[in-house]
């Protein structure tokens, strides 16, 4: 009978795996229900205990990318799979009231930039470090917080809701995760953590976190991810002094919505492997030992980060004391190092994230990219970013591992709205997508683009598309800012001031708001011309304005 048992504990668990939320929400009542069937008179079987005899949980997030909303939703899930009532919210617009009613609270927040808060958590962030924060002597709660650790405030805003929390009164039910890029292992210890807790049962918490978490059925994952055949990658620029590449791939079954991003696993290029190699004077083919599979030190090393020295790397190869240069003490390291330890101590690639620049309705199941190469020189010798490096050396007929992350904070509004889109360089990338998205669905909202690069002929990227769309009526307004192209450099901050009163007039109308491309300078720059043309022209605080678009969802950014 164990070993029947067994053997079917085996093959739910693996049937399981293919079902969502909803299904496995149903299956639980249906299994229950021949439970209670099969109970002896006056014994009625419980799979979980009743969510009623339980604290109910709010499960909050702020996200930049998605990876915090996707966390949260699988923690959400597995709480109530375990019986638990479960609030799932994302933290942009979350009143204080309804934090002061909560009993027990799990955040999932990542930082944004060297120490920032996620747009979707600016506003809890502040409130909480106020005088208006909510007395919380009646919650409990916990923190998972997402960072970089290349960054010197490595998880700041989670370290900051965490002592918030605290201060408002909160009680710990643990003491703060942070993960690092690589952050699946600490995702579930977090989930562990919370379930054991609220449960107070460890081995019931452990049963309901030991499955894979459930993803929808034919979508590539970030751990498992598609396929993708290249079909072309071209330049869409010419000697402007950067490169910005045009990416075409092939991907059958991948869904997406115009503001989503595409995760690509990137390998390193085999002539930086050979440095490697070389300035270690280990042997491509000693064996190693990397995520519990045997490869090739060669094949390994294409895995690795190897285009910048994160401080993990410097002490884990025991190069953060001792005397000299660093240079100089990483090659009398190289000397005694073994290709194990090697590899130990290099941090992984992760995938990289890309506007996603089309949209279905209009290329099927095709996804186009629009890449910047990071390229400098260092030592005499030219190197390039890990991912856009390796984009850039694709070519048709190559393969590529790709996943989507859903970005739900920067959707496209009713199709009567208008839109403001603000997108210089490669943020004009979504805003591809957008208008494809619009045009195909015959949306009648007006669209004005804000764009701005270095030169008109030499980068502005996809320039026929916007004039034809110009020409045909689906962009109602084209406004330009090429910095290079005169003595005084010329930004789309500017273009915005010059604009002003007619922008206004879009936003006072209803208009919805989007920021798409590099946080610092050029989002800051925006937003703070944004807040004086608003002051200018609408008589009113700029930054107490855009605070209310935000929240009403009007004010939305995609920033990197």
């Amino acid at each position: 009978m164990t070993q029947t048992l067994t053997l079917l504990s085996q093959a739910l668990r693996e049937q399981l795996t293919q079902l969502g939320s909803d299904d496995l929400r149903w299956l639980s009542g249906y299994l229950a229900g021949l439970a209670d069937a099969k109970a002896p008179a006056g014994q009625v079987a419980q799979v979980a205990a009743p969510a009623a005899s339980r604290r109910p949980l709010l499960v909050l997030y702020g996200s930049q990318t998605g990876n915090a909303e996707g966390i949260a939703q699988a923690l959400a899930a597995a709480a109530e799979a375990a019986g638990i009532e479960v609030t799932l919210a994302s933290m942009a617009g979350f009143k204080a009231k309804k934090l002061a009613g909560a009993q027990d609270m799990a955040l999932v927040v990542s930082t944004h930039g060297d120490g920032e808060a996620p747009d979707d958590a600016h506003e809890l962030h502040q409130l909480l470090g106020s005088k208006r924060a909510p007395d919380l002597s009646q919650a409990r709660f916990a923190v998972l917080a997402l960072g970089d650790s290349s960054y010197p405030l490595f998880c700041q805003t989670g370290k900051d809701f965490d002592e918030r929390l605290a201060a408002a009164g909160g009680q710990r039910l643990f003491a703060r995760i942070d993960a690092d890029v690589e952050f699946a292992a600490s995702a579930q210890a977090f989930q562990e953590a919370l379930l054991s807790k609220l449960l107070a049962a460890p081995a019931q918490a452990a049963a309901v976190t030991a499955a894979p978490a459930v993803q929808a059925a034919a979508q590539p994952t970030r751990s498992n991810p598609l396929l993708a055949e290249v079909l072309a990658v071209h330049p869409l620029t010419l000697d402007a002094g950067h490169e910005v590449f045009h990416l075409e791939l092939d991907a059958p079954g991948l869904q997406y919505q115009p503001g989503d991003a595409l995760g690509i696993w990137p390998e390193q290029s085999e002539a930086l492997v050979e440095a490697v190699l070389a300035a270690t004077q280990l042997g491509a083919d000693e064996p190693v030992s990397l995520d519990g599979k045997q490869l090739r030190l060669f094949d390994a090393l294409k895995l690795k980060e190897l285009t910048e020295l994160h401080p993990q790397t410097v002490k884990a190869l025991g190069l953060s004391e001792g005397q000299g240069q660093l240079p100089e003490r990483i090659r009398t390291r190289s000397e005694s190092l073994s290709a194990q330890q090697l590899i130990d101590a290099l941090k992984p690639l992760v995938p990289r994230l890309y506007s996603i620049a089309s949209a279905q309705r209009e290329v099927g199941e095709e996804v186009h990219l629009t890449v910047a190469l990071v390229a400098f020189d260092a030592d005499g010798q030219s190197r390039f970013g890990a991912a856009s490096g390796f984009v850039s050396r694709l070519q048709p007929g190559d393969v590529v591992r790709v996943y989507v992350q859903a970005n739900n904070r920067f959707r496209l509004p009713a199709a009567d709205k208008d839109v403001i889109m603000i997108g210089p360089g490669t943020g004009v990338a979504p805003f591809r997508a957008f208008l494809q998205e619009r045009e195909a669905a015959e949306a009648t909202g007006r669209n004005w683009l804000f764009f701005g690069s270095r030169y008109l002929r030499k980068d502005f990227l996809y320039q026929t598309e916007w004039q034809r769309w110009l020409a045909e009526g689906q962009l109602s307004r084209l406004s330009l800012a090429f910095s290079r192209d005169q003595a005084e450099k010329i930004y789309v901050q500017q273009r915005l001031k010059e604009e002003g009163s007619e922008l206004w007039q879009w936003l006072e109308q209803g208009a919805h708001l989007y920021v798409c491309g590099s946080a610092d300078p050029m989002a800051k720059d925006v937003h703070k011309a944004l807040a004086e043309l608003i002051e200018t022209h609408g008589k009113t605080d700029g930054e107490t304005y855009l605070n209310e678009l935000r929240a009403q969802g009007r004010y939305l950014r995609d920033v990197y």
